[in-house]
């Protein structure tokens, strides 16, 4: 399979918080750090890192640095975060522990504070393969005697440059040697942190881009006194990202209701193959823009509709069966690829997986054939996978593999655990965990990266109409609560399935009975939800793609 190179892994996530306020000496004491840290802490856990904090470290911080240090796996994202005093003696940098007392001279320094190149050396020697992050808040000025002595200009000159290694980040609070005194003030924080804290949990922005927004803000607020100076060692990797959030995952609060009828966005002239008419649709995808793109399956066709438009067009495929590089025969699924702005569609009756590209309606290309292919879905990381309907497996296809690799079933035809029985729809959820509609074994089954067998999440109690079963299930979705939402094509309806669930709930169709009323299904199929949360079934043996909108509380 040909596709585009991204970052191949889920990460983990580690950040090491210190705040130091409470010097020993009267005069260096601060006002901000320990907010900045338990502040900076909260902001941090809620997109999930592991936080180590601790607030007025003595001279014994080194320890906990490589106490820290032994919980990172290479591969890690790092976050090491510093608030408090720093100081400068001949090019080398040091962080000044509360228990200052014996610091009286630049030689004091050296012997009591903690090297900040030491701890550089000792976070990036256990992640050498990926990123770790140092951020140094440390603009107010350390005195070492008190300001009010004839000396009192004896003080370090800020936090020299650092040329940061291979694979690292450095950002200082403000310039290299600069000082900015911020004892004073009634902010809950300093300047400098105040603007980590608004803008570190920006979803998918690059963390490059993270910190250079902080300072131009940084720069604006203090009228261009205070210039944060960052030091990028980041050039060999493609865009770092701290709260990356899936653009594939919907995000769907607990409890949501939707109307009870919906309404038909494609296929009112059905069934046909006008533009206007579908002929029995199956899987579908809805992009930001709400258009809807649909497998019309015995059309052979691709139809995309626009928001609020009656008649459809042809992407792919014409209404003729066949086997070229312009024609298909019954697709099953169809998928939009971001990095490649191309469409990938399941060609099922043809036993391949095409790639379309966005821009032409006349060629396609084989990414994968002779296969028993029927779901499609691809994750945050450009891994595409494919259920095998023959063969009972679900693959995965990392960017330039060719042949993939068994990530669940793989193990024959049947009800086992470590089975699969004619696999059909897919979802990937985070940390590449695949989610399968198990359909002839009437189940849905998760199967977690590497895992020998899958874990029934959904049905399993043979076929039936009961809150506990599942009878053909099809089109699949996971929200990030992990609730799953799956089309329970027999029984005419959708379900609901919370994490840990026992039992399901309709949320969709009139009960167990076929109809083509707006509240009721006949063979749903595909699902999928839009940015508001609104839901999109397509309705396949009414020959047509209902939307049932969310209601709003």
């Amino acid at each position: 399979m040909k596709t585009d190179q991204k970052n191949s892994s889920p990460r983990r996530k580690l950040a090491l918080i210190i705040g130091n306020d409470n010097y020993n000496v009267l005069h260096n004491k601060l006002n901000h750090s320990i907010n900045n840290t338990r502040d900076l802490s909260d902001v941090l856990k809620k997109i999930d890192f592991d936080v180590t904090m601790h607030i007025d470290v003595d001279s014994e911080m080194m320890v906990t640095i490589k106490s820290f240090s032994k919980t990172i796996n290479d591969g890690d994202i790092i976050i090491f975060y510093f608030s408090g005093h720093g100081y400068e003696v001949s090019g080398k940098n040091y962080l000044i522990p509360v228990d200052d007392t014996r610091i009286k001279t630049d030689i004091d320094v050296e012997d009591i504070g903690i090297s900040v190149q030491s701890i550089v050396e000792r976070l990036i020697e256990r992640n050498s393969s990926y990123v770790t992050i140092f951020i140094f808040d440390c603009c107010p000025p350390y005195w070492l005697k008190p300001p009010r002595t004839s000396n009192s200009t004896v003080h370090g000159k800020g936090l020299n440059k650092i040329q940061p290694p291979s694979g690292t980040f450095i950002q200082f609070a403000c310039a290299a040697n600069q000082t900015v005194d911020d004892s004073g003030g009634k902010q809950r924080n300093c300047l400098f942190s105040k603007h980590l804290i608004r803008n570190i949990a920006r979803e998918n922005i690059n963390v490059t881009d993270v910190f250079r927004d902080i300072a131009k803000n940084v720069c604006s607020e203090s009228n261009g006194v205070q210039k944060p100076l960052s030091m990028n060692g980041l050039d060999q990797h493609d865009g770092v990202f701290l709260n990356a959030v899936s653009s594939i995952i919907p995000n769907i609060p607990y409890g949501t209701v939707w109307k009870s009828k919906a309404q038909t966005i494609a296929g009112i002239r059905g069934p046909g193959s006008a533009l206007a008419a579908l002929n029995f649709p199956k899987g579908i995808f809805v992009n930001k823009n709400q258009a809807v793109f649909i497998a019309d399956s015995s059309n052979n066709r691709i139809m995309k509709y626009n928001r609020g438009v009656i008649a459809g067009k042809i992407i792919a495929g014409k209404n003729i069966s066949g086997y070229g590089s312009d024609r298909m025969w019954e697709p099953s699924n169809v998928i939009y690829d971001e990095q490649s702005k191309s469409y990938i569609i399941c060609d099922y009756q043809n036993r391949r997986v095409l790639r379309w590209a966005s821009r032409s309606s006349t060629f396609a290309e084989e990414l994968i054939t002779n296969k028993g292919c029927f779901g499609l879905a691809m994750d945050d990381e450009g891994s595409l996978y494919v259920s095998d309907t023959e063969l009972h497996e679900v693959r995965r296809y990392r960017p330039g593999e060719r042949y993939g690799t068994v990530v669940a079933g793989g193990n024959g035809q049947g009800s086992h655990l470590k089975q699969l029985n004619h696999p059909t729809y897919i979802f990937v959820g985070p940390d590449q965990v695949v989610y399968v509609s198990d359909t002839w074994n009437n189940r849905v089954v998760k199967w977690e990266q590497g895992a020998k067998e899958g874990i029934i999440v959904a049905g399993g109690h043979h076929k039936g109409k009961d809150e506990t079963q599942l009878f053909h299930p099809a089109g699949l979705i996971v929200d990030r609560l992990n609730t799953i939402y799956v089309a329970d094509y027999y029984n005419h309806r959708v379900m609901r399935w919370y994490k840990d669930a026992s039992h399901g709930n309709i949320i969709a169709g009139n009960r167990y009975l076929p109809g083509n009323n707006a509240n009721k299904l006949n063979g749903p199929e595909g699902l999928a939800f839009d940015k508001h949360g609104n839901l999109y079934v397509a309705d396949s043996n009414n020959h047509r793609v209902q939307r049932f909108s969310i209601r709003i509380v």
